[in-house]
């Protein structure tokens, strides 16, 4: 198992409305590929941050999930919108819980 960070930059002054679309949008239609999907933040201090936390099982369920999130109708326009409010490249952190950890 393996999570990973997701970081999105929004345009300036559209970070609200971004974290919105992805709250309501981008993030559902990923949990409907079958995503686990752990938790979305805005970063306190720059409001035009949105990160989200998912989690996969091994790099196969990645691989699934994304190609089916990617192959689905809706993905075309729902990655217009996020590139229409995104001010630069989002970034993405691999982790691996610790043994010790709780998320493991």
């Amino acid at each position: 198992m393996f999570y990973e960070i997701r970081t999105e930059h929004a345009r300036a002054g559209l970070g609200a409305e971004l974290a919105q679309y992805m709250d309501e949008t981008v993030i559902p239609l990923h949990q409907e590929m079958g995503m686990t999907v752990v938790g979305s933040f805005t970063a306190v201090g720059d409001d035009d941050t949105f990160v989200w936390i998912r989690r996969f099982e091994d790099a196969a369920d990645r691989e699934r999930v994304l190609a089916a999130v990617h192959g689905h109708p809706r993905c075309g326009a729902v990655a217009d919108t996020v590139s229409a409010l995104a001010g630069r490249a989002a970034s993405t952190v691999r982790l691996e819980p610790t043994p010790g950890s709780g998320l493991r």
